[in-house]
């Protein structure tokens, strides 16, 4: 795992899926998590393309997110995750 900061702005809403792209919050990093993998997901099904993304675990419990969990767009420095590491 690696520690990374990012702007924690629109996690609190999560609750599953991978986050939106491009940009869905400020690039002000105020919150720790880890970065613990990435993947790709389907979407569009009119396009039938993958979406890139990062998988990080949050410090706030299993109930929150997808099992304490977050998926979010890898490569387009969302949130400010690349910013950081």
């Amino acid at each position: 795992p690696l520690a990374v900061a990012i702007n924690a702005a629109y996690m609190q809403t999560y609750i599953g899926g991978v986050s939106a792209c491009p940009y869905i919050c400020m690039r002000r990093l105020n919150h720790g998590v880890l970065l613990v993998g990435y993947g790709s997901a389907g979407y569009a099904p009119a396009r039938f393309k993958e979406k890139p993304y990062w998988i990080i675990k949050n410090s706030w419990g299993e109930t929150w997110g997808e099992n304490g969990f977050y998926k979010i767009c890898r490569g387009r420095n969302v949130c400010g995750v690349d910013m950081s590491v």
